[in-house]
């Protein structure tokens, strides 16, 4: 079952990226200060997916929810929902007009970015959880509810 939501999640984050293309360029006309306060996010959080990658490149995922501790899972999937929203920001706000603002470029991209979290997802979750949830060395086996 996980490889049908691996294998969907390219179109699915391939139309999702083009209908919040669509919404940020309709939002930007609307609302002006969309620029200045989306921008900076997005430079935030594609700063903060570098720097889990490279943690995870060195320490592995374990090694990093050892190092910053239970906050690290919820870091996690805050930069995995917000990657490809933000890589998309940077691509789009600063000028739509520009070739890397085009969908037939910024869609693909940001999908493609989209399944690189999806892998890191499921790869970060298993090794921390386990692949039930149980057997993994940050899992709650031993709680029954």
């Amino acid at each position: 079952m996980e490889l049908f939501g691996i294998v969907l999640s390219i179109p699915g984050a391939f139309i999702a990226s083009g209908l919040y293309r669509f919404a940020l360029l309709f939002a930007r006309l609307r609302w002006p200060w969309i620029k200045k306060v989306f921008l900076p996010a997005s430079y935030v959080v594609l700063a903060a997916i570098l720097a889990e990658w490279l943690l995870l490149a060195t320490r592995g995922s374990v090694g990093t929810r050892v190092l910053f501790g239970s906050h690290y899972y919820l870091v996690h999937l805050l930069i995995f929902f917000l990657g490809t929203p933000a890589l998309l920001n940077v691509l789009v706000l600063p000028n739509p007009a520009k070739r890397r603002a085009r969908w037939w470029f910024a869609v693909p991209v940001c999908t493609a970015l989209a399944f690189i979290l999806v892998l890191q997802q499921y790869v970060v979750s298993e090794s921390l959880y386990g692949i039930d949830g149980n057997d993994g060395p940050f899992s709650r086996s031993d709680v029954h509810w």
